[in-house]
């Protein structure tokens, strides 16, 4: 996370109308904050090993430009069928903007996901060009073999499915750095 916080009220971040120096509005730099925290991030990980090192930089707080430092995650996510849904929308829409490398919490940040919710999050997110199970410290255990033998062999097979398409997934995002082309379409 590189967004301010202040992990107090709805939004959880500072109140929009708050003024920044030069009389800005949150709202309107809000996201610039996440930007800059993650190019230096990127920019300094590369120095530090004297330009002989690609880092990897995660982000959820992100502007125009982020492509050129690292990946984007949507957020802490729910554990609930519509953010499922929301999420392949979400990522296309990410991946038209120039930012390829994406993806959501596999299962959802927060809460439990029921055995199908948790399956199903893991088959669409083999297919997400950024995959990852991450959760809340305050939810119930998640590993694959955890939701049965049934389930668990669904997961493996949707992460058996991703790593055989991982030439195909290079090749794409050869095309995203090379031609601006998204890798989820």
């Amino acid at each position: 996370m590189n967004e301010p916080s202040v992990f107090r009220g709805v939004e959880l971040t500072m109140q929009k109308d708050a003024v920044h120096h030069g009389a800005w509005e949150h709202r309107e730099v809000h996201n610039l904050y996440g930007f800059y925290q993650q190019m230096a991030t990127a920019e300094g990980l590369i120095r530090r090993s004297g330009e002989l090192e690609r880092p990897f930089v995660l982000t959820r707080s992100f502007f125009a430009g982020s492509q050129k430092y690292g990946a984007v995650w949507t957020g802490d996510n729910k554990a609930d069928w519509s953010y499922l849904k929301i999420s392949i929308p979400m990522l296309l829409t990410i991946s038209l903007a120039g930012i390829s490398f994406c993806g959501a919490d596999v299962g959802g940040f927060i809460g439990n996901p029921s055995p199908e919710l948790l399956v199903r999050w893991y088959q669409a997110g083999a297919l997400q060009p950024f995959f990852r199970g991450h959760a809340n410290m305050r939810t119930r255990r998640r590993e694959p073999w955890l939701f049965g033998k049934e389930n668990t062999q669904i997961i493996r097979d949707a992460i058996k499915e991703r790593y055989a398409l991982l030439p195909y997934l290079y090749s794409l995002f050869y095309r995203a750095h090379t031609a601006a082309e998204p890798v989820m379409r």
